[in-house]
């Protein structure tokens, strides 16, 4: 990963400070780079295909076919390929762009808002899935995003009805294990209904997580794996963000009256499943904590399980870091606190940002001398800015900054104080890193 305006964000703040974040957040996001990841922990001798402690003879299938979606499958895709290479028979993977790797082909679709190009592509995969036997391979390729970037209503909802639904929980801050509730019941592929179609097919699915603690049932809303959820689960979530009178009628419809649930733990077709996690959060938090201490931070990874509220999250980590530089606990001076996961935003305003912008706008109002805080989306996008994240401390904090934070538009005082990081898409999407960082005042 590389941070187009490095030299932009060093100009304010302390350099060396901002310098070593910087490298860090590097370190970590490269740690959990999907290519890297499929390579390491797939190994091919002969025709033996070993992975996750589960061996396949490939010469015992008759194809090999390889689907999936999500920001990161196609780095995970170039990964396969060149491990596989001629032994795959075809593929259709959706991404952010068209193209092939090898026999893959490479669907265009698109993120957050799922769209008719991506249907296109999931429809192909649902064709594929359903076609293959018990003598095929299916390799499913499962990342962050996947969700939108592979969208399939059921019948009797159209995509702009699902489209509305989801947009609708994300407006009201639902977390991503409600909002994957409601939509692996909405869809004919997540909730395990892919890996239903391909059996009796063996399914190999290499996943990069997004989700904290990494529930495969929420990852891309668990298109091979068993759905816990149940209906009433998805109306309920509906109910608690009062939005059964606002949603389209057809969704209310189905919800309450569908028969056939998602197939569930102890299904037999999970009897031919392999979900192996390949990237996490947890991945990156490790290797920015290695960074940090050969630099000479004292470190504490404090959770890869961060939720709630973002501004409300910001001032508690900036609480954090105030007590290291004014007691040096819970760890001595020079110190770096490590988090990782997902807030969550609930919008009131109209301004630009998401959830890392606002977490650290939120931050600065309490910060010492000494601490500077940073968040970053790991895809490189967070929410509607065109930056990953932000960085600041307690001199970015200006008087009209709780009208920006009030109006959700952190990411436009970021843009005007120099604190916006800009990467561009990263190619990985393993959720948010948090770092604060205290050091004494010079």
């Amino acid at each position: 990963m590389r941070i187009a305006n490095r030299e932009q964000l060093l100009a304010r703040g302390d350099k060396e400070t901002r310098a070593h974040l910087l490298e860090i957040l590097e370190t970590a996001v490269d740690a959990v780079d999907p290519y890297r990841c499929v390579k390491d922990a797939l190994s091919l001798e002969d025709d033996v295909l070993s992975v996750g402690g589960r061996e396949y003879d490939l010469f015992q299938f008759d194809q090999v076919l390889v689907v999936g979606a999500g920001k990161a499958s196609k780095r995970m895709a170039e990964a396969l390929n060149e491990v596989l290479g001629d032994r795959i028979t075809a593929g259709t993977v959706n991404f952010l762009t068209e193209g092939a790797v090898g026999r893959i082909k490479l669907h265009r679709s698109t993120h957050p808002h799922p769209g008719p190009e991506g249907m296109e592509g999931a429809l192909e995969i649902k064709r594929m899935c359903e076609a293959a036997t018990e003598r095929d391979l299916v390799i499913c390729l499962i990342s962050g995003g996947g969700s939108a970037m592979m969208p399939c209503p059921v019948e009797g909802i159209t995509l702009e009805e699902k489209r509305k639904t989801a947009q609708f929980l994300m407006l009201r801050g639902a977390k991503i294990d409600e909002l994957n509730a409601v939509r692996r019941h909405l869809s004919c592929l997540k909730g395990g209904n892919l890996a239903r179609l391909a059996y009796p097919a063996s399914v190999l699915s290499l996943i990069v997580s997004d989700v904290v603690r990494d529930p495969l049932e929420s990852i891309s809303s668990g298109l091979t794996a068993p759905d816990p959820t149940t209906y009433n689960d998805a109306l309920a979530v509906l109910s608690k963000h009062n939005l059964l009178e606002e949603v389209p009628r057809s969704v209310l419809h189905h919800l309450k009256t569908a028969k056939c649930e998602n197939p569930k733990p102890g299904d037999k077709i999970f009897d031919r499943v392999k979900n192996v996690i390949v990237a996490s959060n947890q991945i990156a938090l490790l290797a920015a904590e290695k960074k940090a201490r050969g630099v000479g931070y004292n470190t504490m990874i404090l959770t890869s399980s961060l939720e709630g509220e973002a501004r409300e999250v910001g001032r508690a980590l900036s609480a954090i870091g105030n007590g290291i530089i004014q007691t040096s606990t819970p760890i001595p001076v020079p110190a770096l606190v490590i988090a990782g996961g997902e807030t969550t935003v609930t919008v009131k305003g109209q301004g630009r940002g998401g959830r890392n912008c606002e977490l650290v706008l939120s931050s600065l109002q309490d910060l010492d001398e000494g601490v500077t805080t940073l968040s970053f989306g790991t895809d490189g996008i967070d929410g509607s800015s065109d930056a990953g994240g932000a960085i600041g401390d307690r001199g970015t904090w200006k008087e009209d900054a709780p009208a920006f934070l009030e109006n959700n538009d952190s990411a436009s005082y970021f843009e005007r104080e120099g604190g916006l990081i800009v990467t561009g898409p990263t190619g990985t999407n393993v959720g948010d890193i948090v770092l604060v960082m205290a050091s004494r005042k010079r």
